[in-house]
């Protein structure tokens, strides 16, 4: 996803800002998937459940980061920048954050971890094609 520009540049025959949109777009959701990635692998390590604050201090990075993208593409989808309901693919990341921070991975297998969040990117590509 992140040559999406040099790709869509080739086929639309010259540099468009579109091609730059997509490139911020794929990084922000790899950013998102690696902070929330390292939030469940960090909950894996705990001994027992975490409290309710520990819970929220633990995810808060995860969470400020995919809710930052969420409303940047609402922004840029409500001023014409975007697509207007493109906001919605980032809603499945911030949903999984707030997910993973009620639900922690104590002792959870990283395959597990992997494989879930492997699905969420596998439905926010899906989301995004759709909604672009």
């Amino acid at each position: 996803a992140l040559a999406a520009p040099a790709a869509f540049w080739i086929g639309s025959g010259g540099i468009e800002p579109t091609g730059w949109w997509l490139w911020i777009l794929a990084w922000m959701q790899s950013i998102s998937s690696i902070m929330y990635a390292f939030l469940r692998l960090r909950q894996r390590a705990l001994k027992e459940m975490p409290s309710v604050e520990e819970k929220w201090s633990m995810g808060r990075p995860a969470l400020l980061t995919s809710g930052l993208f969420l409303v940047v593409t609402l922004a840029s989808g409500a001023i014409g920048w975007l697509p207007t309901f493109l906001w919605l693919a980032f809603l499945i990341q911030f949903s999984e954050a707030v997910w993973g921070i009620l639900n922690p991975a104590v002792r959870m297998k990283p395959t597990a971890i992997g494989f879930r969040q492997l699905a969420v990117s596998t439905i926010f590509t899906f989301a995004f094609i759709l909604l672009w």
